[in-house]
């Protein structure tokens, strides 16, 4: 772009898609076809939103080193968000190193999984700079929660962990503060459907606060549907403190109440129960 400071970032997003020739290196290409500079470019791929089919293969990843790793033929696309790329990613705490994989203490508002535009917030992402280790993702937190979250660190990992979430074999627990005080008998099943699929949660326990007029709750899920906690507290007349999403019109002064508190599997690699737990107030 005629003009641009080096240091100027391009204000747009920018979406291309662009078939790598003889002319040029990769990155001089998608430079000149965007309009945007090699740098800007560079950043891109670094922190995720650029993405590559091989030639004559079918599978489309996200590719870093558009220098080392381009031939002719490779199809590219570029997702360019300066706002996207400025965002700075957040600190999870190590809970503990279990070697073939790790459980970490998600901040509130660090990504689970990252967009076309970019990985570079995501929990694996801070997991790989903290450690050195390649991460993998092996269950969702919602952005907006905060808690316990498993990350393993080899592809062997990764399917048995997987498999035990898929088939129910993790005890999770939530502690939730939400909006008005039970008045039902606990334990408690929610079974309302989330996005038309069974879906469980179980209020375990309540402790009612009359000052706040809210209570704080422990909750356990059997299923892991997307928002499942949310929507099914909602559902019941208790929502959960700061959530924006089901209650867009209340005045919410703090962020989202709900903090995934504990983790209890058989860990497949020593057969041993392990537990894993953030101290409660």
């Amino acid at each position: 772009m005629a003009g641009m400071n080096v240091n100027e970032k391009h204000s747009d997003p920018v979406q291309l898609e662009l078939t790598v020739s003889a002319w040029g290196s990769a990155q001089t290409q998608l430079a000149q076809a965007s309009g945007l500079l090699e740098d800007q470019i560079a950043e891109a791929a670094t922190k995720g939103g650029v993405w590559i089919k091989k030639y004559k293969a079918h599978k489309l990843r996200r590719i870093r080193n558009l220098v080392a790793n381009t031939q002719i033929g490779d199809q590219l696309y570029l997702n360019y968000d300066a706002s996207v790329l400025a965002q700075m990613p957040l600190i999870p705490t190590l809970v503990s190193d279990q070697v073939n994989y790790s459980i970490w203490n998600k901040p509130a508002g660090m990504l689970s999984q990252g967009s076309k535009w970019s990985d570079h917030c995501t929990i694996t992402e801070a997991v790989k700079s903290a450690n050195g280790k390649p991460a993998y993702l092996v269950h969702r937190l919602d952005r907006a929660a905060s808690g316990l979250i498993v990350v393993a660190h080899t592809k062997n990992a990764l399917k048995k962990l997987t498999e035990m979430f898929a088939s129910h074999a993790v005890r999770k627990h939530y502690l939730v503060t939400v909006h008005g005080n039970v008045d039902f008998e606990l334990p408690m099943e929610i079974k309302t459907p989330v996005q038309e699929k069974q879906a469980l949660t179980t209020v375990l326990e309540s402790n009612f606060e009359k000052q706040t007029e809210q209570s704080r709750l422990l909750v356990s899920i059997s299923t892991g549907r997307k928002h499942q906690i949310r929507h099914h507290l909602h559902s019941i007349g208790l929502p959960v403190v700061g959530d924006r999403l089901f209650e867009p019109e209340r005045d919410h002064k703090v962020d989202l109440q709900l903090v995934a508190s504990l983790l209890e599997f058989q860990c497949p690699f020593t057969n041993q129960l392990v537990l894993f737990e953030i101290p409660t107030e």
